[in-house]
């Protein structure tokens, strides 16, 4: 009787542990159709972060047994955390007049800690099998809200300008999140879960494909090619939020896999020649766009595209023009920046955000808040390449790894395109984690046995 117990206590727990990082990842709470579903009711984004974290993880991360070596691995990461969080606190306590914006900012940097350190702290994730199982469910659920978003785009498209505004605790609430664009007769509103943006949906796919990938590797007959089909699918939706972001890292993830031989030749070919058909097909606006983006940092030409009169003049781009602003304002405030709230309002001034995060942690939080952030990923990202390296008998857990040193190499690239600290990024960091931790223990155990 005790064991049943323990056995249901155990899968409640994975279903809760699921459902918050399924609503962390996507943002649940800022759904539309979500919203609509409680009366009008936007969950706190602190629930699922504080289940995540008070429910069960606290006791397991400080009872968890690890050797000395493992717990070097970990400290390195947690202390360069510690570190940047640290800093930025000092700045926010320093530069943010009033309690709320205080709180506002203090939640804004220990939020994604909180993830990170939660989902590493979970006894669940101790086992890469558990992990596999999480990046499946995440899997799924992109398919679930993916299709949901092409038939609102696609099928019923008038039905995204029917939405009606809601009321809400946290005011009005448009379903209409997809904006337009247009380069001369192309024209397209982009693909988005209706209540989050473009800039949001389309990165936090991009992960995700990867994780097709290696569904599709290890799967065998039809369900190889369902995968394939549903991989595919992703990276349409990708390609139809016409936002560049998403675009570059899919690109900078891809390049990691062929670093690693992910594909054979034929399979490389194929993907080639699918790229050449959804150039000049759906996905012809979004390649347009990158064209005229690198076109204004090279000496590359673009009359091709149309009528010059049409084609956008990218140097007017206003978050390019913030660029050189926000450098300025790095240099003014170079130890403790200016504060968030200040740098927001200055920008609603100018020309708005950059979509820069490194940069926007530069000047809210200063250099050294900076600094230690970028440790932090790149060491991440380093242990995981490492990890790569080391994992030569167990296959699986190896190509687990390529696939999260590519979802973590997109995200690198994508923060130099984010608008704000997205959530999802710092699911994918704590996953990250939590297999180098497991690749520590399995290469730990093989040295006891060998010797």
């Amino acid at each position: 009787m005790t064991n049943m117990i323990e056995k249901v206590h155990i899968k409640a727990s994975h279903v809760l542990m699921a459902s918050a990082i399924i609503m962390i990842y996507f943002q649940l709470y800022w759904h539309y159709w979500f919203v609509k579903l409680l009366g009008g009711y936007v969950v706190n984004t602190l629930l699922p972060i504080m289940v995540l974290f008070c429910s069960f993880v606290f006791k397991e991360f400080i009872s968890a047994n690890w050797n000395g070596r493992l717990r070097r691995t970990i400290f390195y990461l947690l202390i360069s955390l510690f570190c940047y969080v640290f800093l930025a606190s000092v700045s926010i306590a320093l530069n943010e007049d009033g309690l709320n914006n205080i709180k506002r900012f203090f939640i804004y940097i220990y939020s994604p800690a909180i993830i990170f350190v939660g989902i590493l702290g979970l006894h669940m994730y101790r086992k890469n099998e558990n992990i596999k199982s999480a990046l499946n469910i995440l899997f799924i659920f992109g398919i679930i809200f993916s299709i949901y978003v092409t038939i609102t785009y696609s099928i019923y498209p008038s039905t995204v300008s029917e939405m009606t505004v809601l009321e809400t605790n946290r005011g009005e609430m448009h379903g209409d999140t997809g904006a337009g664009y247009g380069i001369g007769d192309l024209v397209a509103i982009r693909y988005t879960i209706p209540g989050i943006s473009s800039t949001t949906y389309g990165p936090l796919l991009v992960p995700l494909i990867f994780v097709g990938f290696y569904s599709r590797k290890y799967s065998a007959g039809i369900l190889k090619y369902f995968y394939t089909f549903l991989t595919l699918f992703l990276t349409f939706c990708v390609f139809k939020t016409v936002s560049r972001g998403p675009l570059v890292s899919m690109i900078a993830g891809m390049m990691y896999l062929l670093w690693w031989k992910w594909f054979k030749r034929k399979e490389i070919l194929s993907i080639i020649v699918m790229l050449i058909i959804s150039m000049f097909t759906f996905a012809k606006l979004s390649f347009l766009r990158l064209v005229i983006t690198f076109a204004a940092f090279s000496p590359i030409d673009v009359p091709y595209l149309g009528d010059p009169a049409y084609v956008p003049d990218i140097t007017k781009d206003p978050r390019l023009l913030m660029i050189p602003e926000t450098l300025s304002y790095i240099c003014q405030h170079p130890f403790w920046g200016m504060g968030m709230s200040n740098l927001i309002d200055i920008q609603n001034l100018s020309f708005g955000k950059e979509h820069n995060n490194y940069l926007s942690i530069a000047a809210s939080f200063g250099m050294l808040s900076l600094i230690f952030y970028i440790v932090f990923i790149i060491l991440l990202f380093i242990m995981v390449h490492r990890g790569i390296k080391k994992i030569s008998t167990n296959k699986s857990m190896r190509d687990m790894g390529i696939i999260f040193g590519a979802g973590l190499l997109a995200l690198i690239v994508y923060l130099n395109f984010a608008p704000a600290e997205f959530h999802f990024i710092w699911v994918w960091f704590g996953l990250s984690a939590a297999w180098i931790r497991n690749c520590k223990t399995e290469l730990s155990l093989n040295r006891n046995i060998t010797g």
